[in-house]
C-alpha cells in the first residue's frame, strides 16, 4: 500500500515515522535519507531520541549523548521503582505501576522507551498510609499536595513519583476495570527487573485513556507508540472481539482504539492481521496522525500556544462558563483555604487566562492558536471523545 501523507508533512517528520517502525518492527535504517540533524529535533520534541539513536548510521557526538542519557535514565528509573517498592513492602502497601515500565514491556527493546515519572495507585483506603510511608521515607512533595485530585506528586533524588487516589481522567471512567484489575494485578519482569502492574485488559484501557487525555492538551508519539506495541504484542481479532473492544466502548473510547490503531497500520508498521481496525475512516487515521506529528510530547512543539489551543478545545466541549469554574477551582491557592470563595472562581480563572494569553502571545498569532484549538475540538468530535 502507498503511504499518503498530508501535504504540509514535512520530511523529517515522515523520516521519524520510518524509523519508528524500523525500531519497533526492523528494517534497514540506511535506506532512510534524512536530515539527521533535523530528525534528531523532531525526536528530541516527540520524546523518541532512545529509540531512534541506535539506528544512526554514522551518529555524532549528540547522538552518542543521546544514546548514554537514554540508558543511564532508564537504569535510574528501575532503582528508584525497586527502591519505592521495597518502601511499599515494608509498610505492606500493594500497589501497581501505570504507564511507565507497563508500558516498556511490550517494546522490541523496553530499555529504550523515554522515561518520565513513576505512576503508582495504592488501595483507595491505603492511600493516606502510603502518603505518610513515602515522606517519612524521605520523598518530599514535588509542588502542592492539593494541586490535583487525582494524585499527589514526590520527589527523591531526582526521579518524581505521582501517588494516585485514583486513575481515571476527567469524561472518561475506567476506575471500575482497574479497579477489578488491582485485584489480579500481575508481576511484570523486564530483565530481570520486577514490578506490579495490572493484567492485559486494564493495562490496555489505561494507555488508550492516556492517548485520549493527551489528544485533549497535546497528544505525542511517545503515547501512540505505547499504545501500538501493546496492540501489536495483546490485542489480536480474539481479545478485541471476546474482551476490549466492548469494554473500549463503555468508557467512550471504541472509536479511538479504531482509528489510532488503523493509523498505526498505515503509517508505523504495525502488522495488518489485525483486521478489528479495518473499519477505520482513514481520512480520520491522517487528521489524527497530523494533529500528533504538528503537537509534539505534550503539546511542546506549539509552544505557549498549546495552552490557547488546549482552552479552546475544552471551551468548546464542556462550555466556557463550567471550563472556567472547574480551572478556577483547581488553580486558585486561596479557594483551597477559604471555601466560600467558590463562586468566585470562574472570575479568578478568566482573568488569570488572560494574563497568560497576553503573557504568551506576546508577537505570536493569538488567532491561529484559537483556529487549532476549534480543529482540535473537532477531530475530538469526529473521534467522539467527550
Amino acid at each position: 500500500m502507498d503511504v499518503v501523507y498530508n501535504q504540509h508533512m514535512e520530511d523529517n517528520e515522515k523520516a521519524l515515522l520510518e524509523l519508528i517502525k524500523i525500531s519497533q518492527f526492523g528494517g534497514d535504517p540506511s535506506a532512510v535519507s534524512c536530515d539527521w540533524d533535523e530528525v534528531y529535533k523532531e525526536a528530541r520534541i516527540q520524546s523518541v531520541l532512545g529509540l531512534i539513536a541506535p539506528l544512526v548510521p554514522s551518529p555524532d557526538a549528540k547522538w552518542q549523548e543521546a544514546s548514554y542519557r537514554q540508558t543511564a535514565g532508564y537504569v535510574r528509573y528501575n532503582l528508584a521503582e525497586s527502591s519505592l517498592s521495597d518502601v511499599m513492602a515494608g509498610a505492606g502497601i500493594p500497589f501497581v505501576v501505570l504507564k511507565g515500565n507497563a508500558a516498556s514491556i511490550s517494546y522490541r527493546d523496553p530499555a529504550l522507551r523515554s522515561m518520565g515519572d513513576i505512576d503508582l495507585l495504592v488501595p483507595l483506603d491505603l492511600f493516606e498510609k502510603a502518603r505518610e510511608t513515602l515522606l517519612s521515607s524521605g520523598y518530599e512533595y514535588a509542588g502542592d499536595p492539593e494541586h490535583n485530585p487525582r494524585h499527589i506528586a514526590f520527589v527523591k533524588h531526582g526521579t518524581e513519583l505521582e501517588l494516585h487516589r485514583h486513575f481515571s481522567y476527567e469524561g472518561i471512567e475506567l476506575e471500575s476495570y482497574v479497579n477489578a484489575g488491582f485485584d489480579a494485578r500481575v508481576t511484570g519482569n523486564i530483565g530481570g527487573h520486577s514490578f506490579p502492574m495490572l493484567p492485559v485488559l486494564p493495562n490496555g484501557l489505561v494507555l488508550l485513556a492516556h492517548m485520549a487525555q493527551h489528544l485533549k492538551g497535546g497528544l505525542g508519539l511517545r503515547q501512540v507508540i505505547d499504545w501500538m506495541v501493546y496492540v501489536d504484542k495483546h490485542l489480536d481479532d480474539e481479545l478485541w472481539a471476546s474482551e476490549f473492544g466492548s469494554a473500549a466502548r463503555s468508557i467512550g473510547l471504541y472509536k479511538l482504539a479504531v482509528t489510532a490503531t488503523r493509523m498505526c497500520q498505515m503509517y508505523m508498521g504495525l502488522r495488518s492481521d489485525i483486521t478489528w481496525c479495518s473499519s477505520a475512516d482513514e481520512s480520520l487515521c491522517l487528521s489524527l496522525l497530523e494533529n500528533v506529528v504538528t503537537s509534539g510530547n505534550f503539546g511542546r512543539k506549539r509552544g505557549s500556544g498549546n495552552k490557547i489551543e488546549s482552552v479552546r478545545t475544552s471551551m468548546k466541549s464542556i462550555g466556557i462558563f463550567k471550563r472556567l469554574q472547574i480551572s478556577g477551582e483547581h488553580n486558585w491557592s486561596l479557594y483551597k483555604k477559604h471555601h466560600w470563595l467558590r463562586p468566585f472562581c470562574w472570575i479568578y480563572q478568566a482573568f488569570r487566562y488572560l494574563r497568560q494569553g497576553l503573557k504568551a502571545r506576546r508577537g505570536g498569532d493569538l488567532k491561529t492558536d484559537l483556529k487549532r484549538g476549534s480543529e482540535r475540538y473537532e477531530l475530538l468530535r469526529k473521534l467522539e471523545i467527550s
